[in-house]
């Protein structure tokens, strides 16, 4: 096994989206209005955004605001926002409240939030309802009062039980605290879900396969593998080189297949479930179902188009209002393929009932490749992620998009035609990035 310097890992599935960028037509708010109005109801998600946090961890790469600011005027601004769709979003199906912090919010904050949102949305009885949070945060009190709330799904990132990898990473709270915190959540949520790390440096495949076994003890029902993302201006990237890409796959390896004898199933390519945690909301996101996001920093994708907020409370609060861009119709069946990847497979004959659109013939030059490396197996009805192929699922992604949408298969408008000269650029440089990887020769071994 060799790897190649010159491919790109893409971490994050916010990758596999970057090739549409271009192609997306800028629409106000009151033009997606009217075209939901056409339907006779919208149902979906509904994320909310809360960017405060009481800390900066050395691996952050989120903007994030200290909670001194204005806290309740962002909450009513959430909920001013909200009001505006009340006609239009007639019911919700799940809730995930994300951050930053969620529970770095005052006490009275999140009721006022949640009653809120209930008052304004038809929001199921058997909604799953999640909420994030850092261990620094959960207290006792908080986990009451998220209870009370109907929070039924708490997402907690730990990120290791090893106190010299959270040291490293910035994190506060002792292995102790976390451990008993945990536990007590245990009692209250009906899901308890926690994220972890697995390619810090120094970090071994021993260390990650350490806090698996502390979870799975303390039966936590949905975990989350993550890699590190490496920005340049976070103090981690400052400090310590990236782990080989070798190194991060044995790891990744190693835990699929502890988790994998220990009963949880691998749900989509960073989060595994012991059969409890359902994880609605990525259902949602990954399949281009309606989800209405709302909040500083927020997106959301809703009657084929994606909605974007301003990235700060600070200019939020004052204007509420989503940016819109409309999708054309012949990239949507290329952003569902490479969402379903985040699953480990494509079903062939949905987008060909749907969209007239054919998998094996839209994305023939990466897929070919990828049965060659061992990431990809072709079957009757689908398209399967092999152990290898989930590690590197975003960059298959991005590939497959890049290979559509810049070979002219989607007719879709020319980069010259599109976007302007800086997204041109940008774009330019990803996509270059994208041919380079076509060419990589990194797996597991077998």
């Amino acid at each position: 096994m060799r790897s190649n310097n010159t491919r790109k890992w893409l971490k994050s599935h916010h990758d596999t989206l970057f090739p549409s960028f271009p192609f997306l037509k800028k629409r106000d708010i009151d033009w997606l209005f009217d075209s939901v109005k056409e339907k006779e109801t919208i149902k979906g998600a509904l994320y909310i955004h809360i960017p405060f946090c009481t800390g900066r961890c050395t691996f952050c790469i989120l903007t994030k605001e200290h909670p001194s600011r204005d806290t309740l005027k962002y909450v009513n601004s959430i909920l001013e926002e909200a009001r505006t769709w009340r006609e239009y979003y007639s019911h919700v199906e799940t809730v995930y409240v994300g951050g930053g912090t969620p529970t770095s919010l005052s006490t009275a904050e999140p009721k006022l939030l949640f009653d809120g949102l209930g008052e304004i949305f038809e929001i199921e009885k058997a909604a799953e309802i999640s909420i994030e949070t850092t261990v620094s945060e959960l207290t006792a009190d908080k986990i009451n009062l998220l209870a009370d709330l109907g929070v039924n799904r708490l997402s907690v990132g730990v990120q290791t039980f090893n106190q010299g990898l959270r040291n490293v990473l910035g994190r506060r709270s002792s292995v102790k605290e976390i451990i008993k915190k945990l536990d007590t959540a245990r009692e209250v949520f009906p899901r308890l879900t926690a994220d972890f790390l697995y390619d810090v440096p120094g970090r071994q495949k021993r260390d990650v396969l350490t806090d698996l076994r502390i979870a799975e003890g303390i039966r936590i029902d949905g975990i989350s593998l993550y890699p590190l993302i490496y920005n340049p201006k976070t103090a981690i990237a400052k400090q310590f080189e990236p782990q080989p890409i070798e190194t991060a796959m044995d790891v990744f390896a190693n835990a699929r297949n502890f988790l994998d004898d220990n009963g949880y199933t691998h749900v989509n390519i960073n989060h595994f479930s012991n059969g409890r945690d359902k994880f609605r909301y990525s259902t949602y996101f990954n399949r281009l179902d309606n989800v209405l996001g709302l909040g500083a920093g927020s997106t959301g994708f809703l009657a084929g188009c994606f909605l974007k907020h301003k990235s700060t409370s600070e200019k939020y609060i004052p204007d509420s209002v989503a940016n819109v861009f409309n999708v054309p119709e012949a990239s949507i069946p290329v952003l569902w393929c490479v969402s379903q990847l985040q699953y480990g497979r494509i079903d062939l004959e949905e987008p060909k009932r749907r969209w007239d659109f054919e998998p094996l013939e839209a994305f023939t030059a990466p897929i070919e490749k990828c049965v060659d490396r061992r990431e990809l197996i072709i079957r009757k009805n689908t398209i399967e992620l092999t152990t290898t192929g989930m590690f590197w699922a975003n960059t298959i992604g991005a590939e497959m998009a890049v290979e559509y949408l810049y070979d002219g298969k989607g007719g879709l408008v020319s980069l010259e035609e599109g976007s302007s000269k800086i997204a041109k650029g940008i774009m330019l440089n990803k996509i270059r990035h994208g041919r380079k990887a076509l060419n990589r020769n990194c797996r597991f071994p077998h």
